[in-house]
């Protein structure tokens, strides 16, 4: 059977094969970027997007979310990570933000949404600038997301989500581990 099926049908296939695996699987090892957002896309796309690549690290017990500016109480924010963390908190033990300290202030607000979800959970702030990208890791599996914005910075501008090559993960938490308190 031979059947034509329109942008919107395709894309839901296509949005769960990059969500899986990377958009670099469907070009035979060539190297692309995973996923683009931009304003063109509804924000409810974008979340879908970003929720199912932050799900992919369910399994972790303990997360390091290295990101300058993570911090923010932006309503539209706050409400994006309460419904980032939904997605992975079960297993979580502990979580370290490395940021630039800037927005400390905001802290607070995230911090409180994680308790709520997990009141026995670890949070451990470290103030670096050493870098500059924002990744988020599975310490333990060594798996990891690249996220080319801090979460207020979404549906604003043009930004890049995408998996970590495991080679880099491992790179990465050997550069953060000496700033880790354990």
């Amino acid at each position: 059977m031979v059947t034509r099926l329109n942008n919107t049908a395709i894309s839901d296939v296509l949005r769960k094969q990059i969500i899986e695996d990377g958009i670099s699987t469907l070009f035979h090892y060539s190297i692309t970027c995973d996923a683009v957002l931009h304003p063109g896309i509804h924000v409810d796309e974008i979340e879908t997007v970003i929720l199912g690549f932050v799900q992919k690290l369910n399994a972790a017990k303990n997360l390091l979310i290295i990101d300058p500016y993570f911090y923010s109480n932006e309503p539209a924010t706050l409400s994006l990570f309460e419904k980032m963390m939904t997605k992975i908190y079960n297993s979580l033990e502990k979580i370290t933000f490395m940021t630039n300290g800037t927005k400390a202030k905001c802290q607070s607000d995230m911090h409180d949404i994680l308790k709520k979800l997990k009141p026995a959970i670890q949070i451990e702030d470290v103030v670096t600038n050493q870098f500059h990208d924002r990744f988020w890791i599975d310490l333990d599996n060594l798996q990891g997301i690249v996220m080319g914005t801090s979460l207020n910075g979404i549906t604003k501008k043009i930004c890049l989500v995408d998996h970590i090559a495991d080679a880099d993960v491992r790179q990465i938490v050997d550069l953060a581990k000496p700033l880790l308190s354990t």
